[in-house]
């Protein structure tokens, strides 16, 4: 050993024995690493020098960046932390918001009053995710706006990709849009098909990918995160999903080839209150029945509620003195019952799901059958329901759709070229088109009425009837533009037209004779997210 050599050692060796704090021991350890990266000592000699000492690379953490996201990660790599978070501020404007029309706005019907034009906070959200002990991954997001709530929290137990556990809440396995994120869906609004799947509830699910190019799911979950009735009759809620993704079992990275099939046996409770009337007419003899819903259609794009509505009769109770009132039951123009009623509700459905791109082009695709059956007692409601969508798009910077498909469904988008002013880059620009629809039909009704826009009435009342027969739908088609600036930044334009298959008029109105049978909607989205 030279001298340098051997100075170098005693120097390091002093150092370290001397090294009374930790910090200073880092240093020292620091010095024995860059001699050893400089070839004054061997890693053999390194080693024996730093017997017994931590290397400060060897235990700090290390944040990294990806998409304008960062992520704080154990020097291991067996643990991370990410904070995530999305804003979404919609405009809506709606054609159907004049005195002319059913009065946007209008304060005695909460159904009409959703088509006032409009700034909405759509969604806004904040979370972390990440992973311990390496095979565990977990997400928990709150959702900001309103009273807050839990948007999704479950843990994964990840350790193989053929197959792996997932608790608490999250989505469940049934909708191919479903399970697209918001922050990666064309359109603003997910289509009819989205408003029949049972989205985020509480379960188990097993999940994973055999093989390239297949996926599958199956969970057992609850569809009401309260205690009622969690399980009725004493059967669980079922979903599962499996996928092929053709062009990725043939090693065809420029497409996708996808084909899906979903199944769902849901079983819920659903609360009955009474519904409030606008007339003054009441009186003490008055009664109310109460009413739950069954299931519910909103036209696309978040636009005119309740164009479809399936109820099922609770208890009749008699109309009860009003406080302050000199008429029973009455109270400020409305009539209500005190007490409330439960009433069990099962759904069955099957989806068929595909989508075809290659390159810049997509064709995506789904289609649900399935019937509802709501009961309380003797009073039976039941209805069959078809929903559907077929959406194309087309980017016209070139970014190809197969770079984002990942385990079944659509990701992130992330533009060829992000949004430069001064390099003249726009980032990426889809343009696309949607045609979707609901039919609902084979409706039976004893104890119970449909509502919307049906093809049938009772007598003297608008969109209301409380026998079988009556059918309901409507087409919806829409022209979209998205424009991703970059991967946290992307505006959307949407303008939609829907059909009614029957004339709509106001829900629980007295009186109400003005009916539309069209809606027109444009749409606007900012949106951000990491």
């Amino acid at each position: 050993m030279n001298f340098n050599k051997k100075l170098a050692v005693a120097v390091s060796s002093a150092v370290l024995l001397m090294a009374g704090q930790v910090a200073l021991a880092d240093s020292a350890t620091d010095i024995v690493d860059a001699l050893v990266s400089k070839g004054v000592l061997t890693e053999e000699e390194g080693k024996l020098i730093t017997k017994g000492h931590t290397s400060k690379t060897s235990v700090t953490p290390v944040v990294k960046e990806k998409d304008g996201a960062f992520t704080l990660e154990s020097a291991s790599g067996r643990n991370s932390i990410q904070l995530t978070g999305r804003m979404h501020l919609d405009y809506r404007d709606s054609d159907i918001d004049g005195s002319g029309d059913l009065g946007g706005g209008r304060t005695d019907d909460r159904d009409t009053a959703s088509l006032a034009d409009q700034f909405e906070l759509r969604r806004a959200r904040l979370g972390v995710k990440g992973k311990f002990a390496n095979d565990f991954k977990y997400e928990i997001v709150g959702n900001l706006p309103g009273t807050a709530t839990i948007d999704v929290a479950y843990l994964d137990f990840a350790k193989y990709e053929q197959g792996q556990i997932r608790v608490g809440k999250f989505k469940q396995p049934f909708g191919l849009e479903q399970l697209i994120s918001s922050n990666n869906i064309t359109m603003l609004e997910r289509s009819y098909v989205d408003q029949t799947v049972p989205g985020k509830k509480l379960g188990v699910q097993v999940m994973g990918s055999p093989t390239k190019g297949i996926t599958y799911a199956g969970s057992v979950f609850q569809n009401n995160d309260v205690e009622l009735n969690i399980v009725p009759d004493g059967k669980s809620s079922l979903a599962g999903r499996a996928t092929l993704n053709f062009a990725e079992i043939m090693g065809n990275k420029e497409m996708v080839m996808h084909l899906g099939l979903a199944g769902l046996d849901n079983s819920y409770s659903i609360g009955t209150s009474s519904s409030s009337q606008t007339s003054s007419s009441y009186t003490s003899t008055s009664s109310l029945t109460q009413r739950g819903s069954i299931s519910s259609f909103r036209s696309a794009g978040r636009g005119l509620a309740n164009v479809f509505r399936g109820q099922v009769n609770g208890e009749s109770c008699s109309a009860t003195l009003g406080q302050g009132s000199t008429n029973a039951g009455v109270n400020n123009g409305y009539i209500s019952c005190a007490s409330e009623y439960g009433a069990s509700v099962k759904q069955r459905a099957y989806g068929l799901e595909g989508i075809f791109a290659t390159g810049p082009f997509k064709l995506m695709g789904e289609y649900s059958q399935g019937d509802y059956n709501g009961s309380q007692g003797a009073n039976r409601v039941s209805y069959d329901t078809k929903t559907y969508y077929l959406e194309a798009g087309y980017f016209i910077t070139g970014e190809k759709y197969a770079d984002s498909y990942k385990g079944g469904a659509f990701s992130s988008f992330k533009p060829k070229n992000e949004f430069d002013l001064d390099k003249g880059n726009l980032g990426a620009i889809e343009l696309a088109f949607r045609a979707e629809g609901f039919d609902v039909d084979n409706a039976q009704v004893s104890g119970g009425r449909l509502q919307g826009n049906l093809s049938q009435y009772a007598a003297n009342k608008v969109n209301e009837i409380s026998t079988s027969g009556a059918t309901s739908g409507a087409k919806t088609y829409t022209a979209g533009i998205r424009w991703i600036l970059n991967p946290n930044l992307v505006l959307k334009g949407n303008y939609a037209v829907t059909n009614l298959d029957h004339a709509f008029g106001p829900l629980d109105v007295v009186g109400a004779t003005t009916v539309v049978d069209k809606e027109k909607l444009l749409m606007f989205r900012t949106q951000y997210m990491f």
